[in-house]
Formats: C-alpha cells, sequence, structure tokens
C-alpha cells in the first residue's frame, strides 16, 4: 500500500515532518507520511512559531537550539549593570558583551568595547572602564506563561501527539476515527480534545523518572477504549490530548513511551497495552539472565549480573505503568489557568532556571560563547553567585586533561567520577 499523509489521505509530495518543532527539541522525531505544504509547512505560520518565539528563554536555560540555525533562540532581557537598566535581546547568558552597543533604558548610558566607546563619546574622559569580571550583574527576564494556555500550544501539543501515535503505529493514510483532532490541528476548529493534567502526583513521578526539560510523551487505550497521549513539553505542564474516541483497528500499540532527553539522547517503550508490558517486565524480572555464572582458579558461584539487564529500560516499567494506571483514573483536567495549576508551573519553571543538567552539548556552547576567538584573559570572580558558570569552567578544565574523545558517555564518567555524582547531574543555582 502508497504511503498517504495521515491528515488528508493525498499521496502526493509527502515530507518528513518534525514531530515536535526542530527549535524545541536536541533529539528529533519525525513522521514521513504527512503533506510538505498544508500539513507541515504551513504549521510554522499557523501556529508553531509563535510557539517557538515565546519559549526562547526555556530553550536557551535548556541548551536547546535549532539543527537549522547557528544561534539559539534570541529572548528579551532586563540587565542591570552599576544601577543602570539595559533592554536588550539575548541569545544567553555569555553573550551580553558581546563588541555590540548597549543603551541603556533611559539612553543616559552605553556599553560597548573601550575602543567604539571613546569612538562614540568622543573624548575618552567620558568612558569609564569597567572590569567586567567583577562587577554584579543582575538579569530580570519575563517569562511568557500565557502561552501555555494559547490555543496555539494546544494546537502544537494535538499535532505533537497525533502525529506521535501514528508513526508509533505505523499508520500511513488518513483514518476516520481521528477527523475531530485533524479538524482542530489544521483549521482550530471543532472540540478542543487538549487539557491540562492538574494532579502533582503526576508531575512528581516524572520529575522523579526522568531528566531535567525532557520531553515525555505517553500512549495509551482508557478503560472506556479512548485513546489518549499524555504530552510534558520541556518539563513544564503535562497536557492530555483526546486521539479518538474509539480507537482504530489498526492501532495495536497501545502502551507506549517517549522521552526526549536534551542531550539528545532518548528512552522508549512500546507494547500492546498495560497487561503486554507488565507481563514483559515480570518475565524478565524472573529470567535467569538476571543472574551470572563468576569462576576463576578457586570459586565457582552465581552473582547478579549488575548494572547489566536483561530487558531495555527495565527500571522504567513500575514507573511508567503506575503512570499510565494513575492517567486513567485522573479526572480533573482543566483548560484554563487556576491557582493549582499556576503553582504547578512555577514550581516546574524553578527547576529549570534554579538547575542545569551536565552534557557535552552543555560544555561545547559555553566554550564557543566563552572562548571566542582573540579573547581576552579571563579572570574568575571568587564571589560569584554564578554556580553554573563557575561549574562549567571546571569542566572545561577536566575536559582539557582528558586524554580520550569527548562523547556524552565519557563526560558524564568523568564528572560523576570527580565529583562521587549519581546518574543525573544537575548543577543547581
Amino acid at each position: 500500500m502508497p504511503e498517504k499523509c495521515i491528515y488528508c489521505g493525498k499521496e502526493t509530495d509527502l515530507s518528513e515532518s518534525d514531530i515536535i518543532p526542530d527549535a524545541l527539541t536536541n533529539a528529533r522525531i519525525i513522521n514521513r507520511c504527512v503533506c510538505r505544504i498544508e500539513h507541515n509547512n504551513k504549521f510554522s505560520d499557523k501556529f508553531e512559531s509563535k510557539v517557538i518565539e515565546s519559549l526562547a528563554f526555556i530553550t536557551n536555560e535548556l541548551d536547546i537550539k535549532s539543527s537549522k540555525g547557528k544561534n539559539y533562540a534570541p529572548y528579551e532581557a532586563y540587565i542591570t549593570i552599576e544601577g543602570v537598566e539595559y533592554k536588550l535581546a539575548l541569545h544567553g547568558d555569555n553573550n551580553i558583551f558581546d563588541g555590540r552597543v548597549l543603551k541603556s533604558v533611559d539612553n543616559t548610558h552605553m556599553i560597548s568595547t573601550y575602543e567604539k566607546m571613546v569612538k562614540i563619546a568622543k573624548d575618552e574622559q567620558k568612558v569609564t572602564p569597567l572590569d567586567v569580571n567583577s562587577i554584579e550583574i543582575e538579569k530580570r527576564v519575563r517569562v511568557n506563561n500565557v502561552i501555555f494556555f494559547d490555543d496555539a500550544l494546544y494546537r502544537m501539543v494535538a499535532k505533537i501527539a497525533f502525529e506521535w501515535y501514528c508513526a508509533k503505529n505505523r499508520i500511513a493514510d488518513h483514518l476516520p476515527e481521528f477527523d475531530n483532532i485533524v479538524r482542530y490541528i489544521v483549521d482550530g476548529e471543532g472540540e478542543n480534545p487538549v487539557s491540562i493534567i492538574q494532579e502533582k502526583q503526576v508531575y512528581d513521578m516524572l520529575n522523579f523518572s526522568t531528566n531535567l526539560g525532557s520531553h515525555v510523551l505517553i500512549g495509551y487505550e482508557n478503560k472506556s477504549g479512548q485513546v489518549e497521549v499524555v504530552v510534558w513539553l520541556l518539563g513544564l505542564l503535562a497536557y492530555r490530548v483526546v486521539l479518538a474516541h474509539k480507537k482504530p483497528n489498526v492501532c495495536s500499540d497501545n502502551f507506549l513511551f517517549t522521552e526526549l532527553r536534551t542531550d539528545s539522547s532518548r528512552r522508549e517503550l512500546t507494547h500492546k497495552n498495560r497487561e503486554d508490558a507488565n507481563n514483559t517486565f515480570w518475565n524478565a524480572l524472573n529470567s535467569s539472565d538476571l543472574y551470572q555464572i563468576y569462576e576463576d582458579a578457586e570459586l565457582k558461584m552465581m552473582v547478579p549480573r549488575g548494572m547489566i539487564a536483561p530487558l531495555k529500560y527495565m527500571d522504567l516499567y513500575p514507573t511508567v505503568m503506575n503512570l499510565v494506571q494513575y492517567l486513567e483514573n485522573a479526572n480533573d483536567d482543566t483548560k484554563e489557568p487556576n491557582e493549582v495549576v499556576n503553582d504547578i508551573f512555577l514550581s516546574q519553571l524553578k527547576n529549570i532556571t534554579q538547575a542545569s543538567s551536565l552534557h557535552k552539548k552543555s560544555v561545547k556552547r559555553f566554550m564557543n560563547d566563552i572562548f571566542s576567538d582573540g579573547h581576552e584573559p579571563i579572570i574568575l570572580n571568587t564571589k560569584t553567585s554564578n554556580k553554573k558558570s563557575t561549574m562549567l569552567f571546571y569542566c572545561v578544565f577536566l575536559v582539557g586533561k582528558m586524554k580520550e574523545e569527548l562523547t556524552d558517555y565519557s563526560f558524564h564518567k568523568l564528572v560523576k567520577n570527580e565529583f562521587a555524582l549519581s546518574e543525573n547531574i544537575i548543577v543547581t543555582d
């Protein structure tokens, strides 16, 4: 059977759709059964670009960058230096002093390189040198939380859930069971199938079992036969999407889990249903493969295989099975902001802005920003409150001593050995 668009059923001019927009993830997932123009390119103008622009500060904090551009997405910030406030567009904390001219909000001060300032002032007496290594800088950013309740984001989340579920089930044509969600994604019409989960226990389970800033997608068939996908966007709010009120017969896999991490890695589970996943887990748990024979000249014994599990991502199964069971019974979703959702959002946002995952991409970004060609000598400020920057400087020092190729595995091993850290490497400000 020829592949057709999952939105309209046409089989001409199909393309690869980034299920999650490229600018919002470092781990690409695609659906190949989407029209190039009507149901791929046009979605950017209809809703994706608005969301991407609004989330620029968040993606910067998580070291997420579009593979199609050189720079991280810019965001608006207010910087206070020596008591004077400046408004500027930032690509990250390390490009404040990048040679451009910064004008204060009240138009009374300017900051740039000394040579440039002397040229502009035409009088060296009017120029005061600043030691950027010792001055105190205060940064304020306004996070647009309104976008998380905006129709543009709801449509994007619906698109992510629909294209992901279809890709996981190898759907290569339009199915009538998906008429409502297709209409909502394409035209913003019909019943809104997206709601916000406001049970704190769901967020606690997700925080415990996944990495900082991950995208998480969970697909399942609920007790009434309804197909639902939960999309946890950047580790902030979790959205429930009703794909179909009745599961299409051709969709056989309905216990699905994907975690897309900021270091580009991913973890996935795919099973027919929760019972299938449960059986797979217990069969592996009872397997003799959990043990191996250890033998030397004097001793022969059965020992645990340690880190070598007989089932990939074995540790995920209990958590995801509990999550799906909990989600099936949770019925207190909302579509509007309220005190409960706002508290959850602020708590999750605090996790992202006050902590950072360390991985190869974040170190490479830091090195490119700080150690540009012809950079001046860098003197660390011993009184700095920027723990992330200090940690990254030390990581660069450690990487410089490495004798092996820098990979995420070698970097994690290096840092964990140096600081005796656990599996997830997090720096908290």
